[in-house]
């Protein structure tokens, strides 16, 4: 990564911590500035703009921040038949990749029916899809829960349920707090460690390693990958999953599909996932994902497909 963008890249996790001041968000969401361009019961619609922050050496988006905007589209959707105080969880998450490139602006579009009455704590059922350049990058669905809050206290609402838009002034390294800190240390590691332009990928992605059975890795949890009530934030959660999935099977290197169940919350200090190969064959790989929190605590399970490319 060149100077300039490794500056441009300092200044928007300053300003994303700058934001992050005013509760109701998250530094990941503030820092890829996803801005919701509609939202009501009929339908919501994100963006994300890509830049230096967010992309690969070969130009398209990060999966991480893919998966981030993909969560985050199909939360807002269950969000809108809720009033702007109350919590929302993940309870399941399918992702389809259709094989279109992530590159350039995204778009995430997603649309729920709402709350059904039918079990003790509600479920909302929600389906969307990611575009780039007029092409679906990937179909995915979803369910959500409204589970209590941590303490039972009502939270402040996201930038886009505000009835004004937020504004914070601009921080320096040296009014930063010590979480803060401990952020920016994450981000100038990354940015050491991104020799080929991917930086997000040494910011969100675990340490992984291989195994007899697959792979395994571990990563430091801190504000970086947070949601608002301090637990990892759901896309980024999967994101830990997937590249430990990939790394399990590295001759089928197309992720075309996961299925994940989010069993609890991704707390403590260290996240530590394991993947097995099920299934790997002349043309298609099935890898089951475990992903566990400090003690052992099981915080998520995904089943992802991969698969050997096609030759021209």
């Amino acid at each position: 990564m060149n100077p300039s963008d490794a500056e441009i890249v300092r200044q928007r996790a300053l300003r994303a911590l700058s934001f992050n001041r005013t509760p109701g968000y998250h530094f990941a969401g503030h820092f890829l500035d996803l801005r919701c361009c509609r939202s009501g019961t009929a339908g919501v619609e994100f963006e994300l703009d890509p830049g230096p922050h967010c992309l690969d050496p070969d130009g398209t988006v990060n999966l991480g921040a893919v998966a981030l905007l993909a969560d985050m589209a199909l939360a807002a959707s269950t969000r809108a038949f809720l009033d702007p105080s109350v919590r929302t969880a993940t309870l399941a998450l399918q992702l389809q990749f259709t094989g279109a490139e992530a590159r350039g602006m995204l778009k995430a579009e997603a649309r729920s029916s709402g709350f059904s009455p039918r079990t003790a704590l509600p479920e909302a059922p929600c389906v969307g899809r990611v575009i780039a350049a007029g092409q679906e990058v990937l179909r995915m669905s979803g369910a959500w829960v409204s589970p209590p809050a941590p303490g039972g206290r009502a939270l402040d609402p996201l930038p886009w349920e505000r009835q004004r838009l937020l504004d914070a002034p601009a921080l320096e390294a040296k009014d930063l707090d010590p979480l803060e800190q401990a952020v920016m240390r994450r981000v100038e590691q990354a940015l050491r460690a991104a020799r080929h332009g991917d930086f997000l990928r040494h910011l969100w992605a675990p340490q992984v390693r291989h195994t007899l059975r697959g792979a395994a890795s571990r990563f430091a949890i801190g504000m970086h990958i947070g949601n608002r009530v301090g637990h990892v934030q759901g896309g980024l959660l999967l994101n830990t999953a997937l590249a430990t999935a990939i790394a399990a099977v590295p001759h089928h290197p197309v992720l075309t599909a996961v299925s994940a169940w989010y069993i609890s919350p991704g707390q403590g200090k260290v996240l530590t996932a394991r993947s097995t190969v099920l299934q790997k064959g002349r043309n298609i790989a099935v890898v089951r994902t475990e992903v566990f929190a400090t003690g052992g605590k099981r915080v998520l399970e995904a089943i992802s497909n991969h698969a050997i490319p096609a030759r021209h």
